[in-house]
């Protein structure tokens, strides 16, 4: 019984550390709106010596979703929201999943809006984790807390500033895809032209 209450008393210590940690770095972050910014991700495939890159734009949301827009090497478009994913190359909708149908695809898209927008709090419900903050700088890593998101992911890594810089995707394959964002503005609402992509 001992043991067992200790190991209560742990983890509830281990989930305050890391809701204040969260908290924290939520404190750093810019709140605003919308974000546009430039992208480039490297993915590293096992047993691909070469990664493969792609450099674009996005486009964040905070109510609506996410708009990944690669334009080299071939122009695509990823749009997320909390219950989609749907990919279209040019008018041409290549994939389209909902979380209506499939339950994982509204924890996937959960975790992708989370990332992009810049939402940790919510990042708690799925990880564990680890990090610091230094002055206007912050680092975190997290680990997945279900074992059903554990067979997909291994691990993430953050690093930002006012918002998110740098995301780093270890997938439980061996995989490992790396973001750099940069050129980040904000805006207080979307363009009308910006509003289209979502509907």
């Amino acid at each position: 019984m001992k043991s067992l209450f200790f190991g209560l008393c742990l983890l509830a210590g281990m989930a305050h550390a890391d809701d204040v940690l969260f908290k924290n770095i939520q404190s750093k972050l810019i709140d605003a709106p919308v974000i546009h910014g430039q992208f480039t991700q490297a993915r590293q495939l096992v047993g691909v010596k070469k990664p493969l890159t792609s450099t674009g734009s996005f486009l964040v949301d905070k109510q609506r979703g996410v708009i990944w827009k690669a334009e080299k090497p071939f122009p695509s478009t990823l749009r997320v929201t909390r219950g989609e994913i749907l990919q279209k190359n040019g008018d041409q909708v290549m994939m389209k999943l909902s979380g209506d149908k499939e339950p994982t695809v509204k924890t996937v898209s959960g975790l992708l809006f989370s990332l992009f927008s810049g939402d940790v709090g919510a990042l708690g419900r799925l990880f564990n984790a680890d990090g610091s903050v230094t002055g206007k700088n912050w680092k975190l890593s997290l680990t997945p807390k279900d074992a059903a998101l554990g067979k997909l992911i291994s691990g993430i890594q953050l690093q930002g500033s006012g918002t998110v810089e740098h995301i780093q995707l270890n997938a439980a394959s061996g995989d490992v895809t790396q973001i750099d964002m940069h050129d980040v503005t904000t805006a207080p609402a979307l363009t009308p032209t910006e509003s289209a992509y979502f509907e």
